[in-house]
């Protein structure tokens, strides 16, 4: 057969084999043809056969981000971020500076990212009244960097409706100062309240998110992400957008899209039928069930440390994710539950365990997303029911000092040595399936690999890394970061490793990462990537 394009190299990782080896892939139309382990390449070149010699660099499958809100994570790209303020006032020069170059001209909100007080010199949360200053007659509305939050201004809140007499919702609360006027800081469910305007978009925005995230996406070699669709307003991104341009050719991406588990289940089998193509998939549901553990919002087994007779908060109606996650099983689609805290994740277990037990075993891969602490009697039960652990390195990181990281405080250092257990969950399960939680923090995906080989914060500490245990190696990582995720999504036979007859979603990395120290993979970039047999990027 002579190929369209071929991939030769020294270092070719299929996720398969523990490390790379001698040889070269070959792509014909929009499929892997060949995976071969010399070095003569005869009988594939043809006259009109690319051929790339990447020497040293590193070819493997295309990256799969198994946690995406993917809507939001466009919007990353587009609107102002915040990460770096140290302040309040730091923080709203930053927007102003935003607004001044134009940046929101096109949009009635001016929406911003990632800051988060507890970054910030004095850990106070902000209020309306520095936006107000600036920004008296345009509503504002600021998510922060776990997304459980927001701060808005005077005219957000009042096109949202929200007064002194407002009722807090279930799950979340507004700010408010000692005489009860809402101070513009949004907690957990409370976000909602505002979101549903802030984020109400029409299809040619949307568009134009999606298209701002792959094209970044591209340039980090992310081929397939899961797009967990639900946030405190309903669900974010249309269905119909990512249709349109798919039958356009216009998606550099394969969307796995996750839902509402509390929507309408009929809706959902309709999309599954009406939606399904080999870059869109609807086959599976997400919801919360709890918050953060910076926020004491993490449903927790025991008290938090620093809030004495606080075991966290529920962000829904338990039951009814209790009551539907038997018909979602029953109907083959595979659900996946925000669970954070130990409590939240024995929950999930619990439920997913009663929906086998009522319906048998079946194609469905449930998941618990993020997974960040689970007691050491609930860990045998998540390779007992098959459930997929869906992880995200970064997130051990999200302060840049281990000095500053939150999670001693609030759960006490024994319980957080116990926290991001990728290496016993890889263990357990067999695999675990590796994502980025964008907007979180950025999809950059040497980002996550670092800090799994590492567990160091930017600061590089703790020596050794947090709790080292625990830390995962090279190959772990890129096989849950492609073949984990698209084990989860029930794509294994078509994606996540180099095979013959699989999609051709390669990625190029300009250095051996199995090679270098671990220090350097942050310094290391995509030179190449293909997604669906065709070149999407090439620096």
């Amino acid at each position: 057969m002579q190929a369209d394009l071929i991939l030769k190299g020294k270092a070719i990782f299929d996720s398969i084999k523990e490390k790379p080896f001698k040889g070269f892939v070959a792509v014909k139309d929009n499929r892997i043809a060949g995976v071969i382990y010399n070095w003569s390449t005869e009988k594939w070149v043809g006259p009109n056969t690319k051929v790339y010699d990447c020497g040293d660099k590193l070819v493997m499958p295309g990256f799969h981000d198994s946690h995406t809100h993917l809507l939001m994570a466009g919007m990353y790209k587009t609107f102002v971020n915040l990460a770096d303020a140290r302040s309040e006032k730091e923080a709203v020069e930053m927007v102003k500076k935003a607004y001044d170059n134009g940046e929101y001209d096109d949009f009635e909100w001016i929406i911003g990212f990632s800051w988060y007080h507890i970054f910030w010199d004095n850990r106070t949360p902000p209020t309306k009244k520095s936006l107000d200053k600036l920004f008296p007659d345009k509503p504002v509305f600021l998510l922060n960097a776990e997304a459980h939050g927001a701060w808005v201004n005077s005219k957000a809140l009042e096109l949202a409706g929200i007064t002194r007499e407002t009722p807090d919702p279930f799950g979340g609360f507004f700010g408010r100062d000692e005489s009860g006027e809402p101070t513009g800081f949004l907690y957990e469910a409370a976000v909602g309240a505002v979101s549903k305007y802030a984020f109400s978009f029409s299809l040619e925005q949307e568009k134009r998110f999606l298209n701002a995230f792959m094209e970044a996406a591209a340039a980090y070699g992310i081929t397939s992400v899961n797009d967990v669709q639900p946030y405190f307003h309903g669900n974010m991104g249309h269905l119909k957008t990512y249709s349109d341009m798919d039958k356009k050719g216009e998606l550099t991406i394969r969307i796995h899209a996750a839902p509402d588990l509390l929507g309408n289940l009929d809706d959902v089998i309709s999309w599954r039928d009406k939606y399904k193509s080999d870059k869109l998939r609807v086959d599976m549901l997400k919801q919360f069930l709890d918050g953060v553990s910076t926020t004491h919002t993490a449903l927790v087994l025991e008290e938090y440390t620093d809030a004495p007779g606080n075991v966290g908060i529920s962000l829904n109606n338990v039951d009814a994710i209790k009551n539907k996650i038997p018909e979602a099983h029953k109907r083959g689609l595979s659900v996946k539950l925000h669970c954070c805290g130990d409590k939240s994740a024995r929950m999930a277990l619990d439920y997913y365990e009663n929906a086998i037990n009522l319906y048998g075993k079946n194609e469905c891969r449930h998941a618990i997303e993020h997974l960040e602490l689970v007691s050491e009697e609930d860990r045998p039960r998540i390779r007992e029911l098959g459930i997929i652990p869906s992880m995200q390195p970064e997130h051990i990181a999200m302060t840049q000092t281990f000095a500053e990281n939150p999670y001693p405080v609030t759960l006490g250092k024994e319980r957080a040595n116990q926290t991001w257990p990728l290496k016993s969950m890889y263990d357990m399960a067999g695999l675990i399936a590796v994502g980025s939680d964008c907007p979180v923090v950025d999809n950059n995906p040497f980002l996550e690999i670092y800090r799994a080989v590492t567990r160091l914060h930017n600061d590089g500490e703790p020596k050794g890394g947090w709790n080292p245990t625990e830390k995962l190696s090279l190959y772990e990582v890129l096989r849950s970061y492609t073949y984990g995720s698209a084990y989860g999504t029930r794509r294994e036979e078509e994606l996540g490793t180099l095979e013959p007859g699989k999609f051709a979603d390669i990625v190029v990395i300009d250095r051996n990462l199995f090679a270098i120290d671990p220090s350097e993979i942050l310094e290391a970039k995509v030179d190449m990537t293909i997604m669906d047999g065709k070149i999407i990027f090439k620096r």
